[in-house]
């Protein structure tokens, strides 16, 4: 097998142009362009580079000119709503006084896990969830702008709630055994129109 092209005969001179035409006989002449494999482009960053003035030089005139002014927003500080550890007074001691039971054993384990491993911070900017148990340790941090919907559940008879988080991007989060849902309801609502 030899390839044949044009430029590959110029460059190999064991091939001659004669050995490069088609072996079957044809009244068509071979057409078809040879096309070579492209290697992908290579991107590179653009570097910038300050040049400064020595002391005996003068500044040029455009590093004398001033930038112009671009008017900036001051940031409100980050201030906490609240913070508080995961599941409420009352889930816990209805969890622990049912918990003798075989049925409610597993919802009291989950109970007592949540008081003690989960915390929650509600702020003006975003909302995060922290999880500190030995086995599984995670940190979850949510801007108010990319909350969806919220959806809020009462439990117990109104004592605890729980909530469930809609994201623009399609996730949800939920929290279970919230105590003041309804005010944390209210308080992420109020910071999603206003960001």
């Amino acid at each position: 097998f030899v390839l044949c092209h044009p430029k590959m005969a110029l460059s190999m001179s064991v091939v001659s142009r004669a050995q490069c035409r088609p072996a079957v006989s044809s009244t068509r002449a071979y057409t078809k362009p040879f096309t070579a494999v492209r290697a992908p482009p290579v991107f590179r960053s653009r570097r910038t580079y300050v040049v400064r003035a020595s002391e005996g030089e003068a500044p040029s005139a455009s590093a004398a000119a001033p930038a112009p002014a671009v008017p900036v927003q001051e940031e409100t500080p980050e201030t906490v709503f609240l913070e508080g550890n995961g599941g409420s007074n009352t889930e816990l001691a209805l969890s622990l006084l049912l918990g003798f039971t075989l049925v409610y054993a597993p919802l009291t384990i989950a109970s007592v896990g949540r008081r003690l491993w989960l915390n929650y911070k509600f702020t003006n900017k975003r909302l995060i969830v922290s999880n500190t148990s030995p086995l599984f340790k995670r940190q979850v941090q949510i801007a108010y702008s990319e909350i969806k919907e919220v959806r809020v559940a009462p439990r117990g008879f109104g004592g605890w709630g729980d909530m469930v988080i809609f994201l623009k991007k399609g996730g949800t989060l939920e929290l279970v055994g919230m105590e003041k849902y309804q005010e944390i309801k209210a308080h992420i609502e109020k910071c999603m129109w206003t960001l």
